[in-house]
């Protein structure tokens, strides 16, 4: 038995080792040092601390101290372990010899051939469940002593605490997210009815331009100019029907979204068509940008979640009319070096006005405009939650939030986004409007569509770009075409989703025929998250649908020059 527990010089170390640990960790790092602690002043090979997993047999390595190392990752199914009898009658349960004997299917204690096992559940103080185990063995026979057992007991406690107190944290953060979602879902309501307005509008200018360029191609009286120029019609309502969807699924995108960086002033140009369509007439909108492009560091799902916010609110505040002003100015961290701003990093920032002619906000009310559920709107007209949840994003991106407000004259909200550094811009540059349209040189492509009109269009604009296509509507048919030409094919461009033999699965047994096939994958969808399970590290490329005759035509050419 170890002589510590009966040397007093080494009881006040162990003291004051416990005393550290509670006193000055938290999270992962004092669950790891709790482990470690525990091993070396018991002198146990392994030390476990597991978290379980609700309505399962497992559970969860959170920290594992095992010969000389510390690990996170990996699960533990307690059947047949002394974890499930922990577990199923909610107290310690002690082993003194002949452990691995007890259990055979604990397949760590056979490993080292465990005489001792000691484990406890670690309980919730307040509810009493059951969070996790802490559990220890060791390969030699022993019986703990009272100041070991107690070592045990204090240390219990203060790791069941500390994981009560990380479950409450992923809570909050778990609600947080929610209130997120929720205040997507707000503001896309509000944007709704004038959007459908005018996306019914740009339909209608569709089918009209449509119509007339058929019209004129059966008489033979109207010339081909006409023609070219209602096509033209046609495809700018087209692009513009594009972008707007695609504004539409930006609110909506789930919170994961990779995108980090976004270019401040071409996002507002867009955000203010928008808001044109949301803003009454009598409401008149400024736009005052900075001359050089912002770049923040920042994703505009949440700059966009901001604005609607922040423009939602002027808007009400302004009942009879005004003025709406958004700005946006460069300013480095010298400048804002003031007791109020202690967010500030050591890094450029943008600041983001978005003012109006409005009410203004009463200073006893000022205060408190970012209190969660506090809100001085009708039941019926928000939530409270929306400035919260705008402190919360900016606050997330290192950024802080200013407002100056005057009952009478309007208020100003001023918002601090870091700017992306050099070194973290991974941005593309934008592609020329007329850049020429990359040819091809009579390469053999597969395109592979399931629907019978995209799949014709498709083979039409890649025949007009100098390819040579060969078509198949099913993965099957796709593989056993490749088969038959795979000397000649160049790039497959396959479509994600298909009936039948799915795209992933087509992609899987076109690899199996050649590794080396180049795949350009198409979808629908507005991002490569949407399909999570896909395998976009064995593609070679990604086409969003729908795309024009010159979007079509780089993704060829960078597939075919890789």
């Amino acid at each position: 038995m170890a002589k510590w527990i009966s040397e007093s010089t080494n009881a006040m170390e162990t003291l004051a080792r416990v005393h550290h640990l509670i006193s000055e960790c938290r999270g992962q790092a004092f669950f790891d040092q709790a482990v470690e602690a525990l091993a070396e002043l018991l002198d146990v090979p392994c030390v476990l601390l597991g978290r379980s997993e609700m309505g399962t047999r497992r559970l969860r390595i959170v920290s594992r101290y095992r010969r000389g190392f510390i690990e996170h990752e990996g699960v533990i199914q307690v059947s047949g372990t002394p974890i499930e009898r922990i577990l199923a009658d909610g107290r310690p349960y002690i082993c003194d010899r002949a452990a691995w004997r007890r259990f055979p299917q604990d397949e760590e204690l056979q490993l080292c051939r465990a005489e001792f096992y000691w484990g406890a559940p670690l309980r919730d103080q307040g509810d009493g469940e059951i969070l996790g185990v802490l559990a220890l063995h060791a390969a030699e026979p022993r019986r703990l002593t009272s100041a070991e057992g107690m070592l045990l007991e204090i240390l219990g406690a203060c790791v069941a605490k500390e994981l009560e107190y990380v479950r409450r944290g992923e809570a909050l953060r778990e609600l947080q997210r929610k209130f997120l979602h929720a205040q997507r879902m707000e503001s896309l309501g509000a944007l709704t009815a004038g959007i459908a307005h005018d996306f019914n509008n740009l339909l209608t200018g569709i089918l009209g331009f449509t119509e007339l360029a058929l019209a004129q191609l059966e008489s033979a009286d109207e010339t081909s100019e006409d023609v070219r120029l209602h096509l033209h019609q046609v495809l700018t309502l087209s692009r513009r029907a594009r972008d707007l969807v695609r504004h539409l699924l930006l609110l909506g995108r789930p919170e994961e979204a990779s995108e980090r960086s976004c270019a401040l002033h071409a996002f507002l140009k867009d955000f203010t068509a928008l808001l044109r369509r949301t803003i009454p007439e009598h409401i008149e909108i400024e736009l005052d940008l900075a001359p050089q492009e912002l770049i923040l560091a920042a994703n505009p799902v949440h700059v966009q979640q901001v604005l609607l916010n922040l423009v939602i609110n002027a808007r009400d505040a302004m009942p009879q009319g005004g003025c709406l002003r958004i700005q946006t100015e460069p300013l480095q961290p010298d400048v804002l070096q003031t007791p109020s701003c202690t967010r500030v990093q050591e890094r450029p920032y943008a600041r983001l006005t978005v003012s109006d002619t409005g009410t203004g906000i009463a200073p006893d009310i000022l205060p408190r405009i970012f209190e969660p559920f506090f809100t001085t709107k009708g039941a019926d007209k928000g939530t409270g939650l929306g400035l919260s949840v705008v402190r919360e994003i900016v606050h997330a991106y290192g950024g802080w939030i200013e407002v100056e407000s005057e009952p009478g004259r309007g208020t100003s909200v001023h918002v601090f986004w870091p700017i992306v550094r050099e070194s973290e811009v991974h941005m593309s540059p934008q592609e020329p409007e007329q850049e020429p349209v990359p040819k091809g040189s009579g390469e053999t492509l597969l395109l592979v569509e399931d629907d019978p009109t995209i799949l014709r269009l498709g083979e039409r604009l890649l025949e007009k770009l100098g390819y040579r296509v060969l078509t198949a509507r099913t993965g099957r048919e796709a593989v056993d075409l490749y088969a038959r030409h795979r000397q000649e094919i160049r790039l497959v461009l396959l479509d994600a989703v298909m009936p039948e033999m799915s795209g992933e699965q087509t992609l899987c047994q076109l690899r199996a025929l050649d590794p080396q096939v180049r795949i350009l994958v198409m979808t629908g969808y507005s991002s490569r998250d949407q399909l999570k399970d896909f395998p976009w590290e064995a593609t070679d490329g990604l086409l969003l649908k729908p795309y024009d005759l010159h979007a079509l035509a780089r993704a060829i050419r960078q597939c075919l020059e890789r």
